[in-house]
């Protein structure tokens, strides 16, 4: 399994720690309306959050520059504006926001956390490591921390401690957690606790039927394991979804061709056998 780029994952790792607050129907539903709800005085962080999941990021900042201005003192929407700012490429922008959540809160575990993303992008991996055990000290049911941390410990190939973490966070959820089951499994594989990385990747293809990913992840596993059969119903579908798949094909061609032939019916027939007594038929006369 390919893992992603360090710089991706620390994007994508961001926008699912944006910050929201619990909302009242209204606000969810992304009223305009200027009731305030508790936490978030018009709704703007939620629709913010929104709208910076929609990749709309200018629109994203709107909304976080009004929540700042109504929560000055509040270090969540600096954090948020901050994140909305990287994904926009405003890095300049993204820096200021992130020194001013800092210095609001320098002691909180979203600090800590927040700079061992900037310490991911810089690839320096034990300092990040060092923020991030900070942070789950600080507050050990932070999970995005914990979903952090145990990429990195991927990244280090320390297998067990990513695991340690990914079960926390994958129990943290009653839904189906793609990404952290994905990332476990292959932990459990480079483990060689096949057992345990096929329950993962199954779920994810129970999550989510068109996965293709997902599925080669599962035939890797099966053809390791010699289940060739389970291999190949997972390669047929692939195809069926991606028909000019050229790996699945490949797969399936080498493993149809591995495959031992069914006995002809004349083969498998058995041969009569002899009545007790009897005498055995002559050979015949050559001569």
């Amino acid at each position: 399994m390919k893992l992603l780029h360090l710089t991706c994952l620390a994007v994508i790792l961001a926008v699912s720690g944006l910050l929201t607050v619990p909302t009242t129907a209204e606000a969810a539903r992304g009223s305009r309306s200027s009731r305030s709800v508790s936490g978030d005085p018009g709704g703007h962080t939620n629709r913010g959050v929104k709208y910076a999941r929609q990749k709309k990021y200018d629109k994203a900042v709107e909304e976080f520059t009004k929540a700042i201005e109504r929560q000055p003192k509040d270090p969540k929407n600096y954090r948020n504006r901050a994140l909305a700012y990287r994904l926009n490429g405003q890095a300049a922008e993204a820096k200021a926001d992130t020194k001013k959540a800092n210095e609001l809160n320098p002691d909180s575990a979203r600090t800590y956390t927040t700079r061992a993303r900037a310490l991911l992008r810089e690839k320096k991996l034990d300092a990040a490591l060092e923020e991030l055990d900070k942070a789950i000290d600080k507050e050990p049911r932070e999970m995005s921390a914990r979903r952090l941390r145990a990429y990195i410990y991927l990244q280090k190939k320390e297998w067990e401690k990513a695991i340690e973490d990914y079960d926390l966070a994958i129990n943290s959820t009653a839904r189906i957690d793609i990404e952290g089951r994905t990332r476990r499994g292959f932990a459990y594989r480079s483990l060689k606790k096949y057992d345990m990385a096929l329950i993962d990747f199954s779920k994810v293809i129970d999550a989510n039927t068109k996965d293709i990913e997902a599925y080669r992840r599962r035939v890797y596993i099966y053809r390791v394991t010699n289940e060739n059969e389970k291999a190949m119903e997972d390669l047929r579908a692939i195809l069926k979804i991606k028909p000019n798949d050229a790996d699945a094909k490949a797969q399936l061609a080498v493993l149809e061709k591995a495959k031992p032939k069914a006995p002809d019916a004349a083969d498998a027939k058995p041969k009569a056998s002899p009545a007790k007594g009897a005498k055995p038929s002559p050979k015949p006369n050559t001569r």
